[in-house]
């Protein structure tokens, strides 16, 4: 079961990344009105990002990726001939 989101919610990921020389943990806050803020911990300067492009994103990379299955697949059958 889900909940409606009516505040910013942030999290820590296990994600980290390099900034000027330090390795930093990844910042994700979703927010009431659609959007995503990435930014790395310690650091004031937020990346945000509609939800909308993130799924659409997401959706393109799975085709692809399933595009490049069927192709290598094809490719197989077609060396065996």
């Amino acid at each position: 079961m889900t909940t409606t989101l009516h505040k910013p919610v942030k999290r820590r990921t296990n994600e980290v990344r390099r900034d000027r020389g330090k390795l930093r943990a990844v910042i994700v806050t979703l927010y009431p009105a659609g959007h995503i803020g990435l930014r790395l911990q310690g650091t004031r300067h937020e990346e945000t990002i509609p939800i909308e492009a993130v799924y659409e994103r997401a959706v393109k990379m799975r085709l692809a990726f399933e595009q490049a299955k069927r192709r290598e697949k094809r490719e197989a059958q077609r060396s065996r001939r």
